[in-house]
């Protein structure tokens, strides 16, 4: 499993208990005012070149068309500045509800076929985040490849992102049902489902026609609230962006063109990137000329998607979520050997301060300063303290608030590797068959675990349930027992959420959560990331 650097660790832990200031640019989003489809032609350059393709700008999730120029953004200015017409365009996600690729990739493949014609040559297409997904939807699925000359990904997240399917585990419905951060975007933007997705379209002939050029970015610290603790989440994974890991952003098929030092916010930023992105943009360049070689490895990318694994199901997390009415309560059990506890408190509501009772009976009031989040979480408050070295034994944590509402709080541990548990699926029964994990660091045991599966319908067939999903099953289970799946008879995506219990050699008690994300096609094949 990867593990967070040494320099970042050393950053977050440079303090005993560390208050978190205020994250750069955490601001409230301004309302969406454009109509999804609803299409701006950018200032024209000072002299039209026929030779130069027009650029089509594609947002990303939750977002809308201006935030190519909001917050300083420079792009269309110096696409402008080089030459080149460009548009942008508003997705369903404009007016306030993400959309799924289908209907986003619908909607884009008509407008594409509109734009192109309006200015009379084929178009490039720069997308950001889910953007990606949608613009080759629109191209495989609804006939805009013809329009369409070759596509630039920025962060797409081509597998999905793991922050999706935190979204749906069986502790965010309070929250999710609040702010709306399961939605039809969301929901498809978890890793089985895109694991699905992928199966599906890189098995077509006409997925690798239009070559794709993706960049990622694999730096967060600095970004705003959502970013950071999207980050640290998301550091267990692998390198990212605060929403998308490098890995999820690569395309089968594609082209890697560079993994640089951005946010999922820099990425998209002219300043950052224009200047790499425009090598891209001409007709001929060596990196093109070597667009057979990469698009030839699509059939062997594609097979190796689909072959069956043998993972781990991280075991770095304790998470826990609710509502509350003017206050909110949680206790972490912390064992010996933990070095650090990252918190990430999100609410629907900003929260000025949150209060530490220490075993040993003592309060400490932690004062925090909150970030917006307008990503996977959007429409949530991040709140971040660190605890480090704390002394092993019950911690609780209290929030007091003036209203009602509901929350969502991750704690990642850095400790002495417990014992992991280790997952083989298999794609024909109806089972996930569990093992610990061998450790010869460490003597640690994982006395039992608890699983609760969920169902929240099939983004294929449109039939999405509340935000909380509904409970198929319930139970308690020892390390080496299986995971039973029998009643996740029908297609669609569900959530297994693991609570894992163990002891450590001296007795203390550990408690840790993770999360799971299946999905079930209309064949009855599993999809897990």
């Amino acid at each position: 499993m990867r593990k967070i650097t040494v320099l970042m660790l050393i950053f977050l832990l440079s303090v005993t208990l560390v208050p978190v200031d205020a994250f750069a640019g955490s601001t409230t989003p301004e309302p969406p005012k454009e109509a999804p489809g609803s299409w701006a032609e950018g200032p024209p350059p000072n002299r039209i070149d026929p030779a130069k393709p027009a650029l089509l700008f594609v947002h990303g999730l939750n977002s809308s068309a201006e935030v190519w120029t909001k917050n300083n953004n420079d792009m269309l200015q110096r696409a402008r500045d080089a030459g080149y017409q460009t548009a942008t365009i508003n997705l369903y996600d404009a007016n306030g509800t993400s959309q799924d690729m289908w209907d986003n990739g619908k909607l884009l493949a008509d407008k594409i076929k509109v734009i192109s014609n309006h200015f009379g040559k084929k178009l490039i297409v720069i997308a950001h985040s889910k953007g990606g997904v949608d613009t080759q939807t629109a191209l495989v699925y609804n006939g805009a490849a013809p329009y369409v000359q070759r596509v630039i990904t920025l962060s797409s997240p081509h597998h999905g992102s793991q922050l999706a399917d935190l979204a749906y585990s069986s502790w965010a419905g309070w929250l999710a049902d609040i702010i709306g951060s399961q939605n039809p975007g969301t929901s498809t933007l978890q890793t089985s489902y895109m694991k699905y997705f992928r199966s599906k379209t890189d098995a077509l002939s006409n997925a690798t026609t239009i070559p794709f050029f993706t960049f990622a970015g694999d730096s967060w610290s600095d970004g705003t609230a959502s970013y950071i603790l999207g980050g640290l989440y998301l550091s267990t994974f692998g390198k990212n962006d605060g929403v998308v890991t490098v890995d999820n952003a690569k395309l089968p098929g594609g082209r890697v063109v560079k993994v640089g030092p951005w946010d999922h916010a820099k990425v998209r930023t002219g300043s950052y990137v224009f200047s790499l992105i425009q090598p891209y943009l001409q007709a001929n360049t060596p990196a093109l000329n070597q667009e057979a070689e990469a698009l030839s490895a699509a059939s062997a990318l594609t097979a190796s998607a689909l072959q069956s694994s043998y993972s781990e199901i991280d075991n770095s997390y304790f998470i826990r979520g609710g509502d509350y009415n003017g206050k909110a309560s949680e206790i972490l059990t912390i064992e010996n050997g933990v070095k650090s506890i990252d918190l990430d408190w999100i609410s629907d509501k900003r929260v000025s301060q949150l209060e530490l009772i220490k075993p040993d009976g003592t309060r400490e009031i932690i004062n925090l300063k909150a970030g917006y989040d307008d990503e996977i979480f959007a429409g949530a408050w991040h709140h971040n303290a660190v605890i480090q070295n704390p002394k092993p034994g019950a911690y609780k944590l209290n929030v007091t608030l003036a209203d009602q509402g509901a929350y969502l709080l991750i704690a990642r541990y850095h400790a002495v590797q417990v014992p992991e548990l280790k997952y083989k699926f298999n794609a024909v029964g109806p089972k996930l068959n569990l093992e610990p994990q061998d450790s010869k660091d460490s003597t640690n045991t994982v006395t039992q675990v608890t699983y609760q599966v969920q169902y929240y319908g099939d983004p294929q067939q449109g039939t999405p349930l509340a935000p909380k999903g509904l409970t198929l099953q319930q139970k308690t289970v020892n390390p080496t027992g299986q995971i039973e799946l029998s009643k996740a008879d029908k297609p669609g995506l569900y959530s297994v959420t693991y609570e894992i219990n163990g002891t450590t050699e001296a007795g203390y008690p550990y408690r840790r959560t993770a999360v799971q994300s299946i999905y079930i096609d209309a064949d009855g094949n599993k999809y897990v990331h």
